[in-house]
Parts: structure tokens; C-alpha cells; sequence
């Protein structure tokens, strides 16, 4: 039995709904064992348990945002490359856990859904976004990891922006680079999500799950040996990350633990405060207006990103 301190599940009317619950710190993602990864696995797995009663699931977060990211204060320190490793294929066993789901998962992203959070999303079947959701991966500016599973959803070039600036990105921009499925205003985020979820929870079950699979399995047969190289890459990045250093020569780990996160956004400050994206425009197959967007087209794409 799993001890759920971190989110909470319920069943509705033919689907589930798992909430990250720790709003004060914006729902951080912690690995430690029992923690947010495992809650999440014990509660798809009771959902599934429940049969025909439940017929998808839908992720979201409670508070001001989806979530910031990993748990830079709870999760345990590793000191070693073997304990950087298996870290890395403790996170891959977590996300193989999500996609093997027989019911099709949503993630509902508002506010801040940052590294770790990203990596859960797009290991969703759908991720539907608000308006005031902002996507990035700020470890990048850290040293750390955190774009590895975003290359076969956005491609190489905009994973390796988002890892080497650590920029954000708002909900349109996402939707248009095919980290989100469609973008919603945020009073109806929850609801169309819920929606979605029941049109889905009345398809034929067995038939949802045996799509679901052979879309995976076609993708996974392209996709997965490449994911699979770049994790590795990423246990060494992780050990590395004791060397990163701010412009002003301080170690970020140093820094984390004298000064805490308020510390690592003032170095990082150091780096760059302007986003680059907001000098930049995009060509006209970008520009087009999304599905009841009522800019003109153009004008929403002058709001590219945001710092955090």
C-alpha cells in the first residue's frame, strides 16, 4: 500500500482524475520511494483495477500550476555516476509505467509545467493546455537533464533550445512545436478535459486500448532506440552537474545548498533575464491562428515566452 501525501485520486462518471496536490510549492515531482512517481503508478494501477467503470484518466494540478518540475529540496542527493544511472532508469521505468496504461491518459497543463513536469506530460496520450500554461525545461541552466523524452514529440532543434537556454515557451507556441494537442481558455481547462475523457470512457474499451497500443508500437519501433541512447547521455550529464557553475564561477549545487532555490534564480539571472524569443518573428505557416484564437494572426506569437 502506497501512502498517497502527494496527490489524490477519484473515480467520476466513467473516468479518473489524478491531482498533484502539494499547491504551496507548485506540486514538485519527487522520486523518493513512495513518492509523487510511485503515487501516481499505485493510483493508475486502482483506476485500472476498477474495469469498465473507468475509461480514461485525467492528470492535472491543483493551485497556481500543473507543476514546477522535480523536487530539487526533497529528492535524495546522489554522489556517484552509478547513483546518477540509476536515477536516470528509475525515471524511465516511471514513464514506461505511464505509456503502458491500458486507458488513455490527459494531462490538463495550466500555469508553470517545467522539466520533470514536461517529461510527465508528454508521456500522456493528450496534453490539452490553458491559456496560462508556460513549458520549458530550466534545468538546462543548471547543468542537468530534462529534454530527453521531448526529441520525438518537438524534434531536435526545438528540444535543444529549450535545454541550452532553458527558456520558456507559452501554451500557443507549444501547440504549434506538437507539445500540446489544443490550447483552451483557462476557466474551461478542467471541464473540456473531462469531456474529452467521457467521450473517450464511452468508445469501446478493448478497442481503445489495442489502438493506443499499435500507435505506440509504431512510434516506439522509430523513436524508443533513440530515446533509449539519449538516456544514457543523460546519466553522465546528471554526473557532470556537480562541475556547473553560474557565470559568476559559484557551483549551482553549492549555491542550492546555502542560499535554496531563491539562490539558483538569482545566479541564474546571471546567465540572462531578457527570453530571446521575444526579438523573433515566426514565418506565416507559424503565425496562423489557432482554432477560436480571436488575435489577428501574428499578433498572439508577439507573446512567445516568458521568464520565469
Amino acid at each position: 500500500m502506497v501512502e498517497l501525501d502527494e496527490i489524490t485520486y477519484a473515480v467520476r462518471d466513467g473516468f479518473a482524475e489524478i491531482v498533484l496536490d502539494r499547491p504551496d510549492s507548485l506540486n514538485p515531482i519527487s522520486a523518493r520511494p513512495g513518492g509523487t512517481c510511485d503515487q501516481i503508478l499505485y493510483a493508475l494501477g486502482a483506476v485500472a483495477a476498477a474495469g469498465p467503470a473507468v475509461g480514461a484518466v485525467v492528470l492535472r494540478g491543483a493551485g497556481r500550476a500543473f507543476s514546477a518540475g522535480g523536487d530539487l529540496v526533497g529528492n535524495e542527493r546522489r554522489g556517484s555516476a552509478a547513483a546518477q544511472r540509476q536515477f536516470v532508469e528509475q525515471w524511465e521505468r516511471f514513464h514506461a509505467g505511464l505509456r503502458a496504461s491500458p486507458l488513455p491518459l490527459i494531462a490538463a497543463v495550466h500555469g508553470y509545467c517545467l522539466g520533470a513536469a514536461v517529461s510527465l506530460a508528454v508521456s500522456c496520450d493528450f496534453v490539452i493546455a490553458a491559456d496560462s500554461a508556460r513549458f520549458g525545461v530550466p534545468e538546462g541552466r543548471m547543468g542537468l537533464i530534462g529534454v530527453t523524452p521531448l526529441v520525438p514529440v518537438i524534434g531536435r532543434q526545438w528540444a535543444k533550445f529549450l535545454i541550452m537556454t532553458g527558456e520558456l515557451i507559452d501554451a500557443r507556441l507549444a501547440c504549434r512545436i506538437g507539445l500540446a494537442l489544443a490550447v483552451v481558455p483557462d476557466q474551461a481547462l478542467i471541464g473540456r478535459c473531462h469531456d474529452l475523457a467521457g467521450r473517450l470512457a464511452r468508445m469501446p474499451s478493448e478497442g481503445v486500448t489495442l489502438n493506443k497500443r499499435a500507435v505506440d508500437a509504431a512510434a516506439d519501433a522509430v523513436e524508443l532506440p533513440g530515446s533509449l541512447a539519449g538516456r544514457a547521455y543523460d546519466a553522465v550529464t546528471l554526473a557532470n552537474s556537480a562541475r556547473a557553475a553560474a557565470p559568476d564561477g559559484r557551483n549551482f549545487r553549492r549555491i542550492l545548498e546555502s542560499e535554496g532555490v531563491a539562490g539558483i534564480k538569482r545566479a541564474r539571472d546571471q546567465q540572462w533575464r531578457a527570453p530571446w524569443l521575444d526579438g523573433v518573428t515566426f514565418p506565416p505557416h507559424v503565425n496562423e491562428a489557432l482554432p477560436g484564437d480571436k488575435t489577428a494572426p501574428g499578433d498572439q506569437d508577439k507573446r512567445a515566452s516568458t521568464s520565469r
